[in-house]
């Protein structure tokens, strides 16, 4: 079941970063996780018949080509606060598209904001939580990990996706 749910959740992400912006992902079965000093992280949180979160962390460099291909602007006019709120958007839209994914679509939940968090905070995160699925995407100048947390025992039965 967890490779059915990393199937899942890396097709959402490839799919809403080159839909979104323009980043072209490529999944990676082995690799390092981002350090700690050179990432940016993100968490969603949701809750319905399952809940749980969703911690994506990506590489620094990576922001100012996702920002500015989200908004249509320069790399270089982007300010920290749009590259935060484009991530911050980024992880909403994967979340938002992941859940039905796995789940169907008849299923509601409620996804709250995503929030900035230190890397500290997301290594403490992935550390006292353990992930149902998780998939490490090379981009073409950094790195995205992303982790789905979800409380208890997904039944086999709950995955809806064909994929």
């Amino acid at each position: 079941m967890r490779e059915k749910l990393e199937n899942i959740l890396s097709r959402v992400a490839v799919m809403t970063l080159e839909q979104l912006a323009f980043i072209f992902a490529f999944p990676e079965d082995e690799g390092n996780e981002i350090q700690q000093d050179s990432a940016v992280a993100v968490i969603i949180a949701f809750r319905g018949p399952f809940s749980g979160f969703l911690l994506l962390t990506v590489s620094k460099q990576v922001l100012p080509e996702l920002t500015a291909n989200i908004l249509g602007v320069d790399e270089e006019e982007t300010t920290s606060d749009q590259q935060y709120d484009a991530l911050k958007e980024t992880i909403n839209i994967i979340c938002g598209n992941l859940l039905p994914d796995i789940f169907g679509k008849q299923v509601i939940f409620n996804i709250d904001s995503p929030k900035i968090i230190p890397p500290a905070e997301a290594i403490k995160e992935k550390d006292e939580y353990k992930a149902a699925s998780m998939v490490k995407l090379s981009l073409d100048n950094g790195q995205c990990d992303l982790f789905l947390f979800v409380d208890g025992q997904i039944p086999e039965d709950a995955i809806v996706s064909s994929e």
